[in-house]
């Protein structure tokens, strides 16, 4: 969390992640610009968002995979 306090007393495990972007962010004229990469780096360790998405994408490709190894095993027999 923000607060630098986690779930179970000790660091959050995203605190560096927004201190980092709040010393950009307080260090810079145009933070919308100049802070979006710690920014998604912060928004990336809270929610996984992007993990997420490729994990999504692999397990697809897994799919189709054996799907078409299935396919392709019928025609065989």
């Amino acid at each position: 969390m923000s607060s630098g306090f986690g779930l179970n007393g000790g660091r959050g495990r995203c605190f560096p992640f927004w201190q980092d972007f709040a010393k950009c962010y307080v260090q810079t004229d145009a933070p919308r610009e100049d802070c979006r990469l710690q920014f998604e780096d912060y928004q990336e360790c809270l929610y996984h968002r992007k993990e997420l998405l490729r994990m999504s994408i692999v397990q697809e490709e897994y799919e189709k995979a054996q799907a078409r190894k299935a396919k392709d095993d019928h025609k065989k027999s």
